[in-house]
């Protein structure tokens, strides 16, 4: 099972937002003891998105089966503390903007004299060198400035995908490259500095599109193959996929279309990459003639690579979501029970992570198992629990 493949290992988790929070909660996820170290205001993610109390969503997802301890590492005492626990670390996370943990003292040069072997990583926007070190950066702002803003629709008309999805494609590199320097450590008895940006994130995903658009000079605009893409059917869409040869001529032949294909302009596959426009027009005007349940039996028969577009609510209640059990109700603490979703490679046995902390909430357990001595009072919360 994977998740104890990193049992034995501690993570001190510094960051904030998702992207350097959900790389920790991977870390997690495979066994390792992470402990969530927040300022007395707490992380600033525990207010965005829908809320319950004293937490959000966003916050709870990203921080489960976590220990929390608050530190104002504004204080000395907190900041000798913070010491104490990196020399017992493993790996140690931060996403604070360039040059704030060197001026705590806590920067990578500093904290490898207390313990050499420790995996320290920064998540950041742009990364730890170049012009725009300085530059505040979110998953929005990182959309726009990669060009993915473009990339994502038509190359004409710039869109934001809703959905977090720089920050959490850095939290799986940022996971990745972790696991990584452990194996190395594992050889060399050395430990790492790990510099994962946003930027070169969303840029390694995208890494083909670059290479296409300069191929083409920009003339890829939108989809590869007019057989690739969402169609409206007279009661909602059905995502297709239709890449090869044979699948056109077996899609043209489902909607009835099959004569089409001796037009010049749909006859080989270049020509109908040329004029995908008139034939996209085509498909779409014959898939609109009828309801989803019309068509999706067909395409099954067909063996076409194809779904329905489904909503969130019929997505979860589907056959095969519920066979493979991808959904877990958790226990989030003051959010309830909510549905969460475990890694890719888990078992469906696996137990669910514990609910996130509250801010603090373990300073007293970890710090004294740990052998360390809390700070006053003044520097952690009242109400403290194991």
């Amino acid at each position: 099972m994977l998740s104890d493949a990193l049992q034995g290992f501690r993570v001190l988790d510094f960051s904030q937002g998702i992207a350097g929070p959900h790389g920790a909660c991977l870390l997690g996820e495979m066994g390792a003891e992470v402990i969530k170290i927040e300022p007395p205001t707490g992380d600033w993610l525990r207010v965005l998105g829908a809320r319950k109390g004293q937490s959000s969503v966003l916050f709870a997802t990203f921080n489960r089966g976590k220990r929390g301890v608050m530190l104002d590492l504004k204080k000395p005492d907190a900041l000798e503390t913070a010491r104490g626990m990196i020399a017992q670390a493993d790996v140690m996370l931060e996403s604070y903007r360039v040059g704030v943990m060197a001026r705590l003292g806590l920067d990578h040069e500093t904290v490898r004299k207390i313990n050499p072997r420790l995996v320290y990583v920064s998540v950041t926007g742009f990364g730890q060198q170049g012009p725009y070190i300085d530059r505040p950066a979110t998953d929005a702002a990182v959309q726009a400035y990669s060009g993915f803003s473009f990339g994502a629709s038509d190359m004409v008309t710039p869109m934001r995908v809703r959905l977090s999805l720089v920050d959490i494609i850095s939290g799986i590199y940022t996971s990745q490259a972790i696991v990584a320097a452990l194996l190395k450590r594992a050889r060399t008895g050395e430990g790492q500095t790990i510099d994962i940006s946003l930027a070169h994130s969303i840029t390694a995903v995208q890494g083909y599109k670059y290479a296409e658009h300069e191929l083409t000079q920009g003339a890829i605009s939108g989809e590869l193959f007019a057989g690739i893409g969402l169609y409206a059917t007279a009661d909602g869409f059905i995502a297709m996929s239709a890449m090869k040869e044979q699948h056109i001529i077996d899609l043209m032949g489902v909607l009835g279309l099959g004569d089409a294909l001796q037009d010049p302009r749909f006859a080989t596959p270049q020509a109908r990459f040329d004029n995908q426009g008139a034939l996209r027009e085509r498909l779409s005007e014959r898939f609109a003639r009828q309801p989803s349940a019309h068509w999706l039996p067909l395409l099954r028969q067909a063996d076409l690579i194809h779904q329905e577009v489904l909503t969130y609510d019929a997505y979860r209640r589907d056959p095969q979501v519920l066979h493979q059990r991808l959904f877990t109700p958790t226990d989030l603490n003051e959010m309830g029970t909510l549905p969460t979703v475990r890694m890719p490679g888990l078992s469906a046995e696996t137990a669910p992570m514990a609910p996130p902390p509250s801010i603090g909430q373990h300073t007293q357990a970890v710090l004294l198992s740990m052998g360390l001595i809390p700070p006053p009072a003044s520097s952690t919360p009242t109400g403290d629990k194991p």
